[in-house]
């Protein structure tokens, strides 16, 4: 990356050439490190004290075409002049407040932090000896969430939101206000029309789906899936049978979202179609919308599906699908194993198979799935629950976007995802909800931390690291990114 450098120092001329060295000093050890990173650094001699030396390094440094700058602070220096170079700033800024006890550096780091802040300039921040490992540390995760090639993926997927249609299938169920949207918001915000059609209405057209599609469905999910467990009350087969009712709303609601041009949807589910036993639950829909198979397209692609129609988790895994081009996790945060170290993160239809192996052959994924009757206890509802253990993965982004005041934020955190034995799975799956899906994710923060911030139930989910489109994303978008740590 070309990394610009910028220090600052006193508005006093005399005051600011008794600590040139100084600066010069601890601006020198910041791009010898740089260097041995393997960046190309920016900067000047010159060390910002007043107007003209404001301007005439801001030009220098902006017109090299960097990537991002560092303002260097290891003097008291005056905020003002720090709030003016940032304003001509095109490119990602981060504060590095050196230290250096005999000189109020960290003076000036605060208080040209609250310049910026009043001014609405947003930046980093790093307190520390850039020879401090744990600083290091700090810096380079900052760089890596600024590198520009991760931040124009994340900005070309804010763009891709423009004219896309949300399938807003009923609405938000069993009052989580996190997944209510105003629908002139997100289109004045993200360009996205809402457009809503109710749950009866894709239920009338399910019993108009034709007789050889439902049989195909049910051959194909009876060939591929490990097991299914017919009983003869709420999970029965034939064209008659609750499975079929499932397969027929599956269709009618793939044969929607193609005719109206519907890119992404969310489905209420519960409670109206659940509580029916005359109907059925939304399980196997949710499942295979959101999967890479099914028994009619040959490359088929994922329609990103959010249960209980959480518009919000909806967006959250569109953009996360935007980037990746993958199936995208939605779960509950159920269950802490505290000995353990990790979370079962379970939601009974949405996971895609494909998280089972994240294989491109289908077949390996969905010889991993069992179809379970649903639990009475939840689901009065005909069919059956999508039961599977999700692989592990090293690397995975954690995301979700809520509102505050009306305001959209999006948390974001890294972590990963743990491989048990089937044993061992099977022994902690029976812990929470059997028949349901169950990914074991471990986070890279603690537990406090995400008991101190976060503010859903529902919890989306990748492989890989996206941090740095997710943040370039969220501010191509008006969205408050916070990174959790």
């Amino acid at each position: 990356m070309k990394v610009g450098v910028i220090t600052f120092t006193d508005g006093r001329k005399r005051v600011a050439k008794a600590t040139r060295q100084d600066c010069l000093f601890f601006q020198d050890r910041l791009e010898s490190w740089l260097k041995k990173q393997k960046h190309q650094v920016i900067s000047s001699k010159t060390i910002v004290w007043n107007w003209e030396t404001a301007a005439n390094v801001a030009d220098r440094v902006c017109g090299a075409d960097v990537d991002v700058v560092i303002f260097n602070f290891c003097v008291w220096s005056y905020p003002d002049l720090t709030a003016q170079v940032a304003d001509r700033m095109d490119c990602p800024i981060l504060f590095l407040g050196n230290i250096n006890p005999s000189k109020p550096g960290w003076v000036a780091f605060f208080a040209s932090a609250g310049a910026l802040d009043e001014v609405g300039i947003p930046f980093g921040r790093v307190l520390g000896d850039i020879g401090d490992k744990k600083v290091q540390g700090e810096v380079k995760d900052w760089l890596v969430q600024h590198n520009p090639d991760s931040r124009a993926k994340g900005e070309m997927a804010a763009m891709k939101l423009q004219g896309m249609r949300y399938g807003d299938f009923d609405g938000p169920s069993m009052g989580m206000y996190t997944g209510h949207v105003d629908q002139s918001q997100w289109m004045s915000q993200f360009g996205v029309h809402v457009y809503h059609r109710g749950q009866l209405h894709l239920w009338q057209m399910s019993q108009k789906i034709k007789t050889d599609r439902v049989e195909a469905g049910l051959k194909w999910l009876e060939h591929y899936c490990k097991d299914i467990k017919y009983n003869d009350t709420n999970l029965t087969p034939g064209v008659d049978g609750t499975l079929a009712r499932q397969v027929r709303m599956y269709l009618a609601m793939k044969d929607f979202c193609n005719e109206e041009g519907i890119d992404f949807c969310g489905l209420t589910g519960q409670l109206d179609m659940t509580e029916w036993s005359d109907l059925c639950i939304a399980d196997v829909q949710e499942a295979l919308l959101n999967d890479t198979a099914d028994w009619e397209d040959k490359e088929k692609k994922p329609i990103i599906c959010a249960t209980e129609c959480d518009s919000n988790g909806a967006l959250t895994m569109q953009l996360l699908h935007l980037l990746s081009g993958t199936p995208v996790l939605f779960a509950d945060l159920r269950h802490y194993h505290e000995k353990l170290k990790i979370y079962d993160l379970v939601n009974s239809g949405q996971h895609a198979p494909w998280f089972a192996k994240r294989s491109k052959a289908f077949r390996n994924n969905w010889k991993e799935v069992t179809l379970y009757p649903a639990e009475n206890f939840y689901f009065r509802g005909g069919g059956a629950s999508v039961h599977f253990y999700a692989a592990g993965a090293k690397e995975v982004t954690y995301a979700r976007l809520t509102r505050k005041l009306g305001q959209f934020r999006m948390h974001i955190f890294t972590g990963s995802w743990v491989d048990y034995s089937f044993k061992k799975s099977e022994e902690l799956g029976a812990e929470t909800s059997y028949t349901w899906p169950h990914v074991w994710a471990k986070f890279d923060i603690s537990p406090e931390t995400l008991a101190a911030n976060f503010s859903s139930n529902h919890i989306h989910a990748v492989v890989g690291n996206y941090v740095a489109e997710l943040k370039a994303a969220c501010e191509a978008l008006d969205i408050e990114p916070i990174v959790l740590k």
